[in-house]
């Protein structure tokens, strides 16, 4: 019984993450405020979306990567990989990039580390 069940409980997750990746997908983003740490908040259907500001005093290159992760957030797709659109658990809309993507997180760290400019974690 507790296999059914729990069986059950995926269908109707799946079912829950597809109309809502449906939702956000058709929705137009639409920007909502400046927070404090450079970045901007943006709506997008039922998803709040927070998308770093582009400095315009940061290194060419981490513009350039910064450029890449902004436009990834707020298309829901990343023009310099192929990234995974993932609904988790919680409900949270997470775009997962390739590995060696300009517009990772990851790749953003190390690329401030690199050229001594602080980037700022978020959760």
């Amino acid at each position: 019984m507790n296999g059914r069940k729990a069986k059950e409980r995926r269908r109707v997750q799946r079912e829950r993450d597809v109309r809502l990746l449906a939702a956000v997908r058709a929705a137009e983003p639409v920007w909502e405020r400046d927070v404090p740490g450079g970045c901007e908040v943006w709506q997008r259907g039922p998803a709040v979306m927070v998308a770093p500001k582009v400095p315009a005093d940061a290194p060419e290159e981490l513009r350039a990567a910064v450029t890449v992760h902004r436009a990834a957030i707020l298309a829901l797709e990343c023009p310099g990989c192929a990234g995974d659109l993932r609904v988790t658990g919680a409900g949270s809309v997470f775009l997962r990039h390739e590995d060696g993507c300009v517009g990772s997180p990851a790749h953003l760290f190390e690329l401030g580390e690199r050229l001594g400019v602080e980037i700022e974690r978020r959760a």
